[in-house]
């Protein structure tokens, strides 16, 4: 029934009532009264729950711009934090690459320089005559043990930096030992004695080239804190053994420790104590670590810094 029509129904009964009882018209008039305040109260009511309504709309479509635009902000920020990851990779692939080459120069050194040395013995007993079949073989014997040396480091060289995609099984000992093969004459170069106190070998599983990168950045960091220092005796101790189920790679060096107020956010990027240092050496180590399931820590002890790198059974 229409407003209009519900007023003349109500004129009408109040025109009635009043020819009627007298207690009768005032009941009316009270109805009719009551009747038109509850009519106004849901009108009222309408009114509210259509301005409640438009404005939860107006709210949806604001809470859906700010999810769009948080949705958007979210993405952009996960691409610039994947694509700055992947420029730290790089980074440190980089100083990986740039300490390797200069320890492949210092490697390759030495052989040069006993093949040219070779050369100018022969030409030397050439011209005293004392040069048979059997100075030619001994010649060639030793002058081929440098060419595989050489190729031996080469092949070692080529193979750190080569890209390996799947995870596999590797022994920690012989996965040590390449690298020091590679930093032989660095290590040699700055003085620096690695002893690997561990005999039994251990297996894990990993990237193999990626956990030669975590060692390296490690005796890295422990060379250049023994040269800003200018420490005398410098020794690097490197064990591993299995605890409770896991497996922990301890390196420890006696350089003296890593300053109390960087300690704590070593791993993260840019932290270094080092005037030209760029931090990303250990960053890289740590997010390495986390790839081979386990985590790195560092704490220093009476020697100097301890790296301890626990590998958890339960993804290995």
């Amino acid at each position: 029934m229409t407003k209009e029509k519900t007023k003349e129904l109500l004129t009408t009964v109040i025109n009635l009532s009043n020819k009627s009882h007298p207690d009768l018209h005032q009941n009316v008039l009270l109805l009719s009264k009551h009747y038109m305040q509850d009519v106004r109260f849901r009108a009222m009511l309408v009114e509210q729950n259509s301005r409640y309504n438009e404005k939860l709309q107006r709210q949806e479509k604001e809470l859906a711009r700010y999810k769009y635009e948080l949705t958007k902000l979210v993405k952009e920020e996960t691409e610039a934090h994947l694509k700055n990851e992947k420029m730290l990779q790089q980074q440190a692939k980089m100083a990986a690459m740039g300490e390797m080459m200069d320890a492949v120069a210092h490697q390759w050194k030495q052989p040069l320089n006993a093949l040219s040395m070779f050369g100018q013995l022969l030409q030397m007993d050439f011209d005293e005559g004392i040069v048979d079949k059997l100075y030619i073989d001994n010649m060639l014997k030793d002058t081929d043990e440098q060419i595989q040396h050489m190729i031996t480091t080469l092949n070692e060289f080529r193979t750190f930096f080569r890209p390996d995609k799947e995870p596999e099984p590797f022994g920690l000992k012989r996965c040590i030992q390449t690298v020091m093969l590679l930093m032989k004459d660095e290590l040699l170069r700055n003085q620096i004695e690695v002893s690997i106190e561990s005999e039994k070998e251990i297996i894990i599983t990993g990237i193999e080239n990626e956990f030669k990168h975590l060692i390296l950045n490690i005796i890295a960091n422990s060379k250049d804190a023994f040269n800003e220092r200018e420490r005398k005796q410098r020794n690097i101790y490197i064990r591993f053994f299995q605890e409770d189920g896991n497996v922990i790679l301890q390196m420890e060096d006696n350089a003296g420790g890593i300053p109390d107020d960087i300690i704590k956010d070593i791993f993260k990027p840019n932290i270094t104590s080092k005037e030209d240092g760029t931090g990303i050496g250990l960053y890289m180590s740590a997010q390495i670590a986390q790839k081979l399931n386990g985590q790195l820590y560092v704490a220093n002890t009476e020697r100097g810094a301890e790296f301890t790198l626990e590998v958890h059974p339960c993804c290995n």
